[in-house]
C-alpha cells in the first residue's frame, strides 16, 4: 500500500507535460526503450527541450503513452551520454552547463581528439577518404539550418572517432561531448543569440580539417584538429555568453 509520501508523488504536477507534448510523434505502448531514448536525445540535440528544463517519469509516461520503468531507463542512458543531468533527489533536468564547464571538456576533447586523428591517419582507405569529403559536402549545404548542421557536425567527428580503430577512445569522446553538442545547440537555436552574438568568419572549417586528413601529414592532420576545436571552442563560449545575458535580462524583466 502507497504511503502519503509516495501517493502524492504520484500526483505530482506535469508542468513539462503541456509544453513538450507537441514536440513528439505519439509512441505506441509496444515501443522500446530505445525508440523513448532516441526521441529524447533528438529533441535535446535539436534545442526542443530547453537547457535546464525540468523532466519526470511521471509527465514523460503521460507524453509517451508508455511504463515509467521505460522512461526510467531511457533517462538513464540520456544521464550517461551527458544530455541530461540528475542530482540526490533523483530530479532530471536537461543539460545545462557553465562556461567553466565548457572549459573544462573542450579541454580533454583536444587531447583525445588530437589522438583519434593520429591513429585515423594511420588507417585511412580510399573509401574513408571519400566518406569524409561527402560528409563535408552534406555539412555544408546544411550550413543555413543550425538544427540539421548540429546533427550533421556530431556524426562527422562521431565517424572520425570511429576511423580512429580505438572503441575506447570512440566512447569516451562520444560520452564527454554529447553535452557540449547539446548545449551548443540549445544556445544558438535562440533566434535572439543569433542576433546578439558575432558570427565569426569560418576560417577554420571541416573541409580544411578533411584536407588535412586525408592529404596531408600526421603532424599537419593533428594541427588541424587542434585548429578546428580551438576555434569552435572560442564560438561556443561567445555563443554561451550571449545566451546567459540574454536569459539574465529575461529573468529581470519577469521580476519588475
Amino acid at each position: 500500500m502507497p504511503t502519503r509520501v509516495e501517493r502524492g508523488r504520484d500526483r505530482e504536477p506535469d508542468d513539462e507535460t503541456p509544453a513538450i507534448t507537441e514536440l513528439f510523434a505519439e509512441v505506441k505502448q509496444e515501443s522500446t526503450r530505445t525508440k523513448v531514448y532516441t526521441a529524447l536525445r533528438e529533441a535535446i540535440i535539436s534545442g526542443k527541450l530547453r537547457t535546464g528544463q525540468k523532466l519526470t517519469e511521471i509527465g514523460l509516461a503521460t507524453t509517451f503513452k508508455v511504463s515509467r520503468s521505460i522512461i526510467r531507463e531511457a533517462l538513464r542512458e540520456l544521464v550517461r551520454d551527458g544530455l541530461v543531468e540528475q542530482n540526490a533527489y533523483k530530479s532530471t533536468t536537461v543539460v545545462r552547463l557553465t562556461p567553466e564547464q565548457v572549459d573544462e571538456i573542450l579541454t580533454v576533447r583536444l587531447l583525445l581528439e588530437s589522438e583519434a586523428v593520429r591513429l585515423a591517419h594511420a588507417r585511412l582507405t580510399d573509401e574513408d577518404r571519400a566518406r569524409l569529403r561527402s560528409m563535408v559536402d552534406e555539412l555544408e549545404a546544411a550550413k543555413d539550418t543550425h538544427e540539421r548542421h548540429a546533427t550533421l557536425d556530431l556524426a562527422f567527428h562521431d565517424h572520425l572517432w570511429q576511423l580512429s580503430g580505438n572503441r575506447t577512445l570512440e566512447t569516451v569522446l562520444r560520452q564527454i561531448t554529447s553535452s557540449l553538442f547539446a548545449m551548443g545547440v540549445i544556445v544558438r537555436s535562440a533566434v535572439a543569440v543569433r542576433k546578439v552574438a558575432k558570427e565569426p568568419v569560418p576560417l577554420v572549417d571541416h573541409r580544411i580539417l578533411v584536407d588535412a586528413i586525408c592529404d596531408g601529414t600526421v603532424d599537419d592532420a593533428v594541427a588541424a584538429v587542434r585548429a578546428h576545436v580551438t576555434y569552435n571552442w572560442e564560438r561556443i563560449k561567445e555563443n554561451l555568453a550571449a545566451f546567459e545575458a540574454l536569459e539574465a535580462r529575461e529573468t529581470k524583466r519577469k521580476k519588475s
